[in-house]
């Protein structure tokens, strides 16, 4: 059970039935020495599940990752990976740049994380959010407004209040562990990276921007503060025209992450295929294009009173316009690029 406030997370352990607890929260551990102090709790006194506390700091798929380079023992297995998020904190959390390190000694000091990056992924990656106590205003609206919320950072979780009894004596019966596939990295393999659900429900707005032409540098660094506006997650992968053979990671929070993401199957030769993942490479098959190959972006933005139409616009706009197009790959490789410094 992961989470960042400890009073949620202690909140949600007081619902649950059928499992003993395993707190972990207090210690420096890291995810390796965390699965085995797991393990020797598990042969220490058996129980039919035991439901272990992360540290604040942790990542759902730190453990999972873990989990994979572990040699546990069949009789362990790992379950719904839960993360407690506080009703009336959530929405500022997102949004706030003090480090993590800061805030949490183990962290150390090459952590360079925001809160708003560990609440974002603490969500996105888990199975099952669990929501503690009420919205700030204590509103209906507000509980429905942060309910949506969670279900397009997570669309792919279970988002349930702690007050439903939560029974984890009897798990579902859970696949073989496999390394994560980063959130910021799913459209690469083909799944969906969010939600496209442009018209406000409850205020919340979710868009996929979804296109082939690459973005011109100069044009989306300068709107990079346009773009982030108002958004309180964004995530997905890009290319810029300029540096076509570099995949590129796109992750907001409380701040603006562009990182190189390794390189696109277009530029591989046949004999290095067998070596990429295999729904990567089905996905860029079933979407392969004479003149780009695999290259594409897949970007979802997620905030509260988000302009749809502003935003889509503000992008597409970036894209390389039909006469730069027309130059081809080597001209575009000339052009001034604002991510040299940042990008590698």
């Amino acid at each position: 059970m992961a989470g960042f406030w400890p009073h949620a997370t202690e909140a949600a352990v007081r619902h649950l039935t059928g499992s003993a607890v395993l707190d972990l929260r207090s210690t420096g551990l890291t995810p390796g020495a965390l699965i085995t102090a797991v393990v020797k709790e598990v042969r220490r006194a058996p129980a039919p599940s035991l439901v272990t506390l992360l540290p604040e700091r942790y990542e759902p798929d730190d453990l999972r990752q873990a989990w994979t380079e572990q040699n546990v023992p069949d009789s362990v297995r790992l379950g719904v990976v839960c993360t407690v998020v506080a009703a009336d904190l959530v929405l500022d959390a997102l949004s706030n740049d003090d480090l993590v390190s800061d805030v949490d000694p183990y962290a150390g000091t090459l952590d360079d994380r925001r809160i708003g990056d560990l609440v974002a992924r603490q969500i996105e990656q888990a199975g099952r959010v669990l929501v503690s106590g009420r919205p700030e205003g204590d509103e209906p609206w507000e509980a429905e407004q942060l309910r949506t919320l969670l279900h397009r950072l997570a669309p792919w979780a279970e988002v349930r209040d702690i007050d439903d009894a939560i029974d984890s004596s009897s798990p579902s019966s859970p696949a073989p562990p496999q390394a994560p596939i980063a959130p910021a990295v799913r459209g690469l393999l083909g799944y969906a990276v969010g939600t496209h659900s442009p018209e406000p429900t409850n205020g919340v707005v979710s868009i996929v921007f979804r296109q082939k032409r690459p973005f011109h540098p100069q044009r989306l660094f300068a709107s990079l503060e346009h773009i982030t506006r108002r958004v309180l997650r964004s995530r997905g992968h890009l290319w810029l025209a300029s540096r076509p053979d570099l995949v590129l990671s796109w992750e907001s929070a409380s701040m603006l992450r562009i990182e190189g993401a390794g390189g696109w199957l277009a530029d591989l030769p046949d004999e290095a295929w067998p070596q990429v993942h295999p729904e990567r490479r089905i996905a860029a098959t079933l979407d392969w294009d004479p003149y780009y190959g695999d290259r594409h972006h897949h970007l979802t933005f997620i905030g509260v009173d988000l302009d749809a139409e502003t935003l889509q616009q503000t992008l597409t706009a970036s894209l390389l316009t039909d006469e730069e197009l027309a130059t081809g790959f080597d001209s575009w490789r000339e052009l001034p690029d604002p991510f040299a410094l940042n990008l590698s």
